[in-house]
């Protein structure tokens, strides 16, 4: 059925809350928690190196997959726990890349229906940099984080 200005109507197509995002670092003692970090954002790009070749006596294109790379950044507020210290000693340690993770996962729903879910895991993170800043109206330090991984899978 048409709305009054010729159009169709709206089709619900469900709901689903997103307050169910969680961040951990399993490396970390005491099971990967993330409490302490106060993680504010996480963002993640996972790319293959692709390679395109052509054949000089016919049309046939061929692609020749590469190695994969992982970037990440991570922003948050520093808090007052000590889990910081574990969390760059652990992350921070090129020697220890074989043993750490990333785990980021996102569930929700509306009552007791099952809603979207996602969950990711990146291998073999190092931290490559780390920034701050302070603003004078909240006195708040924010952190910026870049990491490399080499492996990313999705569950």
């Amino acid at each position: 059925m048409s709305d009054i200005f010729n159009r169709q109507s709206d089709v619900f197509g469900g709901s689903f809350t997103a307050d169910q995002a969680r961040v951990t670092f399993p490396a970390l003692a005491g099971g990967g928690s993330e409490a302490g970090l106060l993680m504010q954002s996480l963002q993640a790009s996972y790319t293959q190196q692709l390679t395109r070749l052509y054949e000089l006596s016919s049309s046939a294109v061929y692609y020749v997959a590469g190695r994969t790379a992982g970037q990440a950044s991570a922003g948050r507020i520093i808090g007052p726990r000590k889990l910081s210290g574990a969390f760059y000693k652990t992350y921070g340690d090129v020697c220890n890349a074989k043993t750490n993770t990333l785990h980021f996962s996102m569930s929700g729903g509306c009552g007791n229906t099952s809603g979207a879910r996602a969950s990711f895991t990146a291998h073999f993170v190092v931290i490559q940099s780390v920034g701050f800043s302070v603003g004078a109206a909240d006195m708040l330090i924010n952190e910026q984080i870049s990491m490399i991984f080499s492996s990313f899978l999705y569950s």
